[in-house]
């Protein structure tokens, strides 16, 4: 057996992990145990329509759908936001996920060196989707002339068909198949909409340039601009007066805005026509058609002068109803709506609870996002395996200690550093720096407090009916006495900075932490 064959049949079982192993075996001797061209060859066969043959395999339970399409914009809005899902996965996982990754890239950007696409994933946490979108720009560019070389000579690559993974029982595989086919998807609706907006603008400017010959062209009597009559719209009166559709929308906005429903002629000569409905279905999205619907009904309602009218907050919806003292609740009868709300505070119903109930429940979930808010202030994270951890004693120069991390930084700051980093000119650094050593009780205490202040303004603002004594956050005696000791034993701020630079290392290791153990002090 060759040499060579283990590594091949690691790399190609990465990305097909049900090929046949006899298949794998007659393709590795064909093109010579060269991993990257048996992957190009499958490729270029599953898209002329002859999949590769699979082992067999006992029937189990299916797949849920992972394509973008299935997931929807919400998927792939994920991807753009989270940049950390390669956090805490094991070397396996990252290998066979960032192997697969290249592979798909390297088929996509055929006119890229792959040490591009490699210094793309690089640049990008090694994630496929962000990749993708740099790969493009980089593309871009260098068709603009202000990008890399491109090879002169490229061999067709079809891209990977969207089910060329579906089968695969790795979760890291997957997921790279996952964000490519997102990504994909992105991509080609960035395309179609830039190309779409190219055609209207082609077309606009032909409509344009056919109406001045033909003579149907008008002022816009708002804005003065000059447009075709079919891109204009015009009032009911005697006389018509023709606007562009953008001021006719503007003057719906600013109505809707006034709670008003009325849409009248904005021309300078007293004009009070209204427009037809054809002509506000030109101009008219249905988001401001809703509105003004709206808007009408709740005028209506009130010309009306009908006793107890009740509505229901969260559509036009309205009905007669007995007193409030005889029914607390209102059933929406809208076939979009039908929510039932409690006709005293205007919320959902929330019968047995009263009102007040409610509220002192919504109180404390605001009250825990201040307390989470404070932990948030006290526990720091290591910027490199995000491993939580809190200082006890000892200097600023924090080493994490969680296996194969080690990394170091600062516990004011939390950016990766050395000692030139802090305030201690006899270990290279600099007055006004961050600090090597000081209290750190009451650095936890200041930091804590600014915390809560920021965060119970925060939903203080958010939540203006609930009372302002439900975010507070009440320590019993116990508790402050046990804190009273403990900063009794840790009265001020370390003082080994000002032993002399030859002097031993002080012992100011972090003691550990019941909850959070991986991080110490580094001297």
């Amino acid at each position: 057996m060759d040499e060579r064959w283990p590594a091949c049949e690691e790399a190609v079982l990465a990305v097909f992990p049900d090929m046949c192993l006899q298949h794998l075996k007659q393709l590795g001797t064909q093109y010579s145990m060269d991993h990257e061209q048996i992957i190009l060859h499958v490729i270029d066969q599953q898209d002329a329509g002859r999949p590769y043959p699979t082992w067999e395999k006992t029937a189990k339970r299916k797949r849920p759908d992972a394509s973008p399409e299935a997931e929807g914009p919400a998927k792939r809005i994920k991807f753009d936001e989270d940049r950390d899902r390669l956090t805490g996965k094991d070397y396996v996982f990252i290998k066979t996920y960032t192997k697969a990754a290249r592979t798909l890239l390297v088929a996509q950007f055929p006119e890229l060196y792959v040490q591009d696409i490699e210094k793309a994933l690089k640049e990008n946490g090694n994630l496929l989707y962000p990749s993708f979108f740099s790969l493009e720009r980089m593309l871009d560019n260098t068709r603009k002339g202000v990008g890399p070389l491109l090879k002169l000579k490229t061999k067709p690559r079809a891209n990977p068909p969207d089910d060329m993974f579906s089968k695969s029982q790795s979760e890291a595989v997957v997921m790279a198949h996952t964000e490519y086919n997102a990504a994909k998807t992105k991509s080609q609706e960035r395309k179609a909409k830039v190309t779409a907006e190219l055609q209207q603008e082609q077309e606009e400017l032909q409509n344009l340039n056919r109406a001045v010959a033909e003579g149907t062209v008008a002022d816009c009597e708002c804005c003065f601009n000059e447009l075709p009559l079919n891109r204009m719209v015009h009032c009911e009166g005697q006389f018509l007066h023709w606007f562009c559709r953008e001021c006719a929308k503007h003057m719906a906005d600013t109505q809707i805005g006034l709670s008003k429903y009325e849409l009248t002629c904005m021309s300078m000569d007293g004009c009070e026509a209204g427009f037809s409905l054809d002509q506000r279905s030109l101009f008219l999205d249905a988001k401001t058609t809703v509105a003004l619907e709206r808007i009408e009904q709740e005028a209506v309602l009130r010309m009306a002068g009908l006793e107890n009218l009740a509505k229901c907050p969260f559509c036009p919806y309205a009905a007669e109803y007995p007193p409030v003292e005889e029914n607390k609740e209102f059933r929406c009868e809208n076939p979009t709506c039908g929510i039932v709300s409690c006709r005293l505070c205007d919320l959902e119903t929330h019968i047995p609870k009263t009102c007040r109930e409610v509220k002192a429940e919504e109180g404390h979930s605001a009250r825990h996002r201040i307390e989470e808010a404070m932990s948030t202030a006290l526990i720091r994270k290591c910027n490199k395996c995000k491993t939580s951890f809190i200082k006890e004693h000892g200097c600023n120069k924090m080493t994490c200690s969680a296996p194969g991390c080690k990394n170091v930084q600062c516990y004011v700051c939390s950016e990766s550093c050395d000692y030139a980093h802090f305030d201690d000119p006899a270990r290279g650094g600099k007055k006004g720096q961050c600090p090597l050593f000081d209290s750190v009780e009451t650095r936890h205490e200041e930091e804590v407090k600014a915390a809560e202040l920021r965060e119970r303004q925060r939903v203080a603002e958010e939540n203006p009916d609930v009372d302002g004594d439900f975010f507070n956050i009440n320590f019993s005696d116990k508790v402050k006495e046990d804190d009273n000791r403990r900063k009794a034993r840790n009265p001020g701020p370390d003082n080994w900075q000002y032993l002399p630079p030859a002097a031993p290392a002080p012992p100011h290791h972090l003691r550990a932490h019941p909850q959070f153990p991986e991080a110490v002090n580094s001297e």
